[in-house]
């Protein structure tokens, strides 16, 4: 058959045959591009237990030859080792590549059936659990659990740390899901990592106007700024776009007397930080500066979720009115964005975590405030002069609202209450002193009082 041009147009029939033939009978791979586009891509038009059944059926044609046998085994492969959580995730689709396996040998065809090994797929279930996984320490050492004191340096990592991970949960299906839906409903992983970015918003917002003084919430302002400076250095725009995002909420630019006390230097670095994520341009400076890039970088997704919508808003995904044939232009501008996710998916960060810290963090994250609720903090510190100005960061994320699961947050809080005994409990008789106390709420601005102290002034693990 003809080669198959990815600006044309072509039915699902002929673009599987392109990719059986596009491997030769020792399982060379002419045409990579086509090939990993297709199987990518092709859950936007058949189901992957489709593709497997015509797979199957092709293998038990009278008309197909042991060569043509052998191709197909070398494309079930490569579509294995390519995407092997779709096979781990998917039982149906693992048990229709097991048939055929088993098919292939009970018909005497060994050779062609030992290239296909579905039971080596490792699993993906983690993938698929919205709670975050902590970090295997190759050492331990002390760091400080105070959010007020903590190197900019290492905050920043450890938000990277925390949004990456949950960035490598989000798969194809995800990403399909939102597109077509336009939201993230039936979609909690992408909604988890879209709830992360907007608590970190948040959570900078209320340590902001937890302070009683406008030269404190200055303070904290300007340290957040340097935190900014940090995720730009490490390449993570998204967390970068979650920081730069909670400081220029109006919550916090109304804030005039606190804004009088922030240097014209860290005024100025800021500023060029809002220009570096502003949406002007269709976000083009970002753009340019993700692009040039090398090694790990951490993208703004809601821009990249963006550019999905529009490609399938634009674009018809069949190029005919009978709805027979692909259009393949679109599956290419998709795949483009989805492959370039993907592959950031394969480059983690350089990061030693502390899973103290992470545990801290993760709960201060897991707290939530309304808009309505932190501008009403905000009015309380700075009472109203002027109808604010709206903010410069365009709020991608802010339809999704949070789903408070009890017992996520009680996993979380247990971890966090442990981490601080551990660093805080100096003595090891079980309690920390209301000092002590009193400097860990520091973490958890507006948070609940936890009660009346024990008699002898003191917290317990199981009280506090």
């Amino acid at each position: 058959m003809e080669a198959i041009s990815l600006d044309q147009s072509a039915t699902v029939d002929e673009l599987v045959e392109a990719c059986i033939q596009a491997f030769d009978e020792t399982g060379t791979l002419k045409d990579p591009s086509l090939v990993r586009m297709f199987l990518m891509m092709h859950p936007w038009y058949l189901p992957s237990t489709d593709m497997a059944k015509k797979l199957l059926l092709k293998s038990q044609e009278e008309s197909c030859t042991a060569e043509l046998r052998t191709r197909i085994c070398h494309l079930v492969k490569y579509w294995i080792s390519e995407f092997p959580a779709e096979f781990n995730l998917n039982p149906e689709l693992a048990e229709q590549i097991k048939d055929l396996k088993d098919l292939l040998t009970t018909e005497g065809n060994e050779r062609q059936s030992q290239l296909i090994d579905i039971d080596s797929v490792p699993s993906y279930k983690w993938k698929r659990q919205v709670t975050q996984r902590q970090p295997s320490m190759s050492k331990k050492r002390k760091m400080s659990l105070l959010f007020d004191h903590l190197d900019p340096s290492e905050l920043a990592t450890h938000l990277t740390y925390l949004e990456y991970k949950s960035f490598c949960k989000i798969l194809f299906q995800d990403y399909h899901s939102f597109v077509m839906h336009g939201c993230t409903v039936d979609n909690p992983i992408l909604e988890r990592f879209i709830t992360l970015f907007n608590s970190v918003s948040q959570w900078i917002q209320l340590m902001v106007l937890s302070k009683p003084t406008a030269p404190q919430r200055a303070a904290v302002i300007s340290h957040f700024i340097r935190v900014a400076q940090k995720l730009l250095q490490l390449q993570n725009f998204n967390t970068l776009m979650a920081v730069v995002g909670g400081l220029s909420n109006s919550s916090i630019s109304r804030l005039k007397d606190t804004q009088s006390h922030i240097s014209n230097e860290t005024n100025k670095v800021f500023n060029s930080l809002i220009e570096l994520v502003t949406s002007c341009g269709n976000y083009s400076q970002y753009r340019r500066r993700f692009s040039d890039c090398t090694g790990f970088r951490f993208p703004i997704l809601g821009v990249h979720l963006k550019d999905l919508i529009a490609v399938h808003v634009a674009l018809s995904d069949w190029s005919d009115p009978g709805k027979s044939r692909v259009n393949l232009a679109k599956s290419q501008q998709l795949y483009v964005i989805l492959q370039e996710l993907a592959l950031i998916q394969t480059t983690p960060p350089s990061i030693d975590a502390n899973t103290d810290l992470l545990n801290l963090l993760t709960v201060s994250l897991d707290q939530y405030h309304t808009e309505e609720e932190i501008y009403q903090l905000s009015l309380q510190k700075e009472p109203r002069s002027a109808k604010p100005a709206p903010s410069m960061i365009d709020e991608w994320a802010m339809s999704v609202k949070p789903k408070a699961d009890p017992a996520v947050i009680n996993k979380h809080i247990e971890k966090m209450v442990d981490s601080v005994f551990k660093n805080f409990d100096t003595d090891g008789d079980g309690h920390i002193s209301r000092e002590e106390f009193e400097i860990i709420r520091n973490n958890f601005p507006y948070l609940s009082k936890f009660g009346e102290l024990d008699k002898n002034q003191l917290h317990s693990n199981s009280h506090v």
